[in-house]
C-alpha cells in the first residue's frame, strides 16, 4: 500500500508516517505542502493508494486541498483517491465531508487507529491485534481466564 502524508508539523507527520509504515506495512511518502502534494497528486495520481492530509496546513488548508483534487477527479472523470484528513477539532467532520474525505480522525492521532482505518480505505483486512486498545484488552481476558498461581 502506498499512503501520501501531509502535514506541514513535523510531530504529526512523523507521527503518522511511523504508524503506517509500522503497523500497516505501508510505503508512505511525505510532504510538508499542500500546494506540492496537490500537484504532485495530480501529476502522479497512479503513484498513491491513500492520502493522509492534515486539515490545518497553511495557506490553504487540506480540506481545500481534497476539494480541488475531488472536483479535479470528476472534471477528468477518474475515481479520486481514498482519503483522511486529521482534525484538530471534533466540529471539523463537515468540512471533511464538503471536501468530499472518506474519513477523519482527531489529532494527535492514534497509530493503531490510523493504521486501521487506512487499511479499510484501501480494502485490506484490519490487523489481527484490533484497534487501539485491542492488546490490553486480549492481555486483561488471558490474565481473567488463567487459573490463580499457588
Amino acid at each position: 500500500m502506498r499512503v501520501l502524508v501531509v502535514a506541514e508539523n513535523v510531530g504529526e507527520r512523523l507521527r503518522a508516517v511511523s504508524a503506517l509504515q509500522l503497523h500497516a506495512d505501508a510505503e508512505v511518502t511525505e510532504s510538508d505542502s499542500g500546494e506540492h502534494a496537490r500537484q504532485e497528486l495530480l501529476r502522479e495520481r497512479d503513484a498513491y493508494d491513500v492520502v493522509v492530509i492534515d486539515g490545518d496546513l497553511q495557506p490553504r488548508g487540506g480540506f481545500a486541498i481534497l476539494y480541488d483534487l475531488r472536483q479535479q477527479a470528476a472534471l477528468e472523470g477518474f475515481a479520486p483517491l481514498p482519503s483522511l484528513v486529521m482534525t484538530s477539532r471534533k466540529q471539523d467532520a463537515w468540512l471533511a465531508d464538503w471536501a468530499g474525505a472518506n474519513a477523519t480522525m482527531l489529532k494527535p492521532v492514534d497509530p493503531f487507529e490510523l493504521s486501521s482505518k487506512v487499511r479499510e480505505l484501501v480494502g485490506q483486512e484490519p490487523p489481527p491485534y484490533g484497534g487501539s486498545g485491542g492488546t490490553a484488552r486480549q492481555v486483561a481476558a488471558a490474565l481473567a481466564e488463567s487459573p490463580p498461581a499457588g
